[in-house]
């Protein structure tokens, strides 16, 4: 008996070495195939394996989830055009001194439309998508019924598992050859400060660093327009939509990044990319840093030879359907302007970073264990600042040409208002937006006082000569 459970147990143990052993073979493959890839910047089992997976979603493409919402359409004149309409009288145009329920018509269909439709705080959530994808975060409203509870139940166990576990040795490597490059080139930029040959091999290494990364997304980038390319002196601005853009960006270019000093994770990536490179951090909060920046960034420019300067001036994460207002800092500085337009295909995985939800750590395993990113990135002809025009024109001028080229929504927001502690402005968009309502309001008050008076003279007049004041409809 004993010797049967040894043999038993013998099996076991062999077994799960013998899968240990073919997982570390298939890890140490993968790495050196990947360091190969990134050196030479090729992809060609990643783009593979993306037809494979649009083949896939032909296959299982029955799948629909629709979200369209039926809304509620205010009209002057009763119509029935496939949603429900409501007459509604012009009153508000039109008073006539009495009150009537269709006075408050307008004001309840702008109160509908904006809690059905809100353009600023859909912005800052996860675009619906009209297809599943095969995802566990895809938001649908009803089941598909047990064929599709056993594929989602299978595609959640393939991408914990198999997928992760393949993935994250890759991001590893990545993120230890970021470090050791950093670490080896600042020790080197003691002894050979302003050596050009130290500057095109940091600027290999992080561009190689990037591409391991992105080979643990999974991700498939389409460059378009390479001869627009951010060149070195110059500012390349873009749309923001996580922080992996920079990874994106940086596949086939290296940039001084300039964005909000951050703690934890982020933190510890900055500090070791601010080991080698000119990078700038800074405190959104505090307003020394602020114009600390403005001189950084004029210094840099400056000096010839230096990387060019990666902002996003939204100044946060949007959701890749809009573009919010950009800040006018980088579009005074004199320079020029390389615009950058960074789309993605949600089919594939939703890379929104929600940051008021997740931290860091968790997006990064919600991007490791999706189907893939794919993300087209068109650069724009470079542009400056024309004669006569000012540097809010200018961030307007550029902020349309991307909305235009990426088929974004051009919103006059400031990204800001998402984050707390800036109720201030939030007060100040409502107030703005309440004007034309307080403004009917008054006239409204004002015809309304003016009908008191000329009843009440018509009232004595009446009484004592029998005459009649005609009541003005204006």
């Amino acid at each position: 008996m004993h010797s049967i459970i040894d043999d038993v147990l013998n099996i076991i143990v062999s077994s799960l070495s013998n899968i240990l052993w073919f997982m570390f073979y298939l890890w140490i493959g993968l790495i050196i195939y990947n360091i190969i890839s990134a050196l030479f910047n090729i992809c060609v089992v990643r783009k593979t394996y993306l037809q494979l997976l649009k083949k896939m979603y032909q296959v299982f493409g029955g799948f629909k989830v629709s979200h369209r919402k039926k809304t509620v359409r205010f009209s002057d004149e009763s119509a029935n055009d496939g949603g429900t309409s409501i007459a509604r009288c012009k009153s508000l145009r039109q008073f006539k001194g009495e009150f009537r329920l269709s006075d408050a018509c307008d004001f309840v269909r702008d109160g509908i439309e904006v809690l059905i439709e809100d353009d600023v705080t859909k912005c800052f959530s996860t675009e619906e998508i009209e297809e599943w994808n095969f995802l566990s975060r895809t938001k649908f409203h009803k089941s598909f019924g047990l064929r599709t509870e056993i594929l989602l139940g299978v595609s959640i166990v393939f991408r914990f598992s198999v997928f992760f576990l393949i993935k994250l040795p890759i991001g590893v490597t990545g993120l230890i050859w970021l470090v050791v490059t950093l670490v080896a080139l600042s020790g080197l930029g003691i002894f050979f400060p302003d050596a050009d040959w130290k500057r095109q091999l940091e600027r290999y290494c992080t561009m190689v660093s990037s591409r391991l990364i992105a080979a643990a997304f999974t991700a498939v980038i389409n460059i378009h327009h390479k001869e627009n390319r951010a060149k070195l002196g110059c500012v390349c601005v873009a749309n923001h939509t996580t922080p992996i853009d920079i990874v994106m960006l940086a596949v086939d270019n290296c940039f001084t990044l300039v964005g909000q000093k951050h703690g934890g994770f982020i933190g510890i990536i900055q500090h070791f990319c601010s080991l080698s490179q000119q990078h700038i951090w800074f405190e959104r909060k505090i307003a020394s840093d602020r114009r600390r920046v403005t001189n950084r960034l004029k210094e840099h420019l400056n000096i010839s030879g230096n990387n060019p300067i990666l902002i996003f001036p939204e100044g946060t994460c949007i959701n890749n359907t809009s573009v919010f207002m950009f800040k006018k800092g980088c579009f005074e500085l004199g320079a020029t302007i390389h615009p950058v337009v960074i789309k993605y295909h949600r089919e594939f995985a939703d890379p929104y970073w929600n940051s008021q939800e997740q931290n860091m750590l968790t997006y990064l395993a919600m991007i490791m264990t999706s189907w893939a990113i794919v993300c087209d990135i068109d650069y724009l002809p470079p542009t400056t600042l024309k004669e006569g025009e000012t540097s809010i024109e200018f961030a307007q001028r550029v902020k349309a040409d991307i909305c235009r080229k990426g088929g974004l929504v051009d919103l006059p927001w400031d990204g800001m208002i998402k984050r707390p502690g800036n109720e201030g402005y939030l007060n100040k968009v409502v107030e703005e937006e309440r004007k034309p309502y307080l403004k009917v309001l008054e006239v409204s008050k004002y015809n309304n006082t003016s009908r008191n008076i000329i009843n009440n003279l018509n009232a004595d007049i009446d009484q004592n000569d029998g005459g009649l004041i005609m009541m003005s409809n204006s």
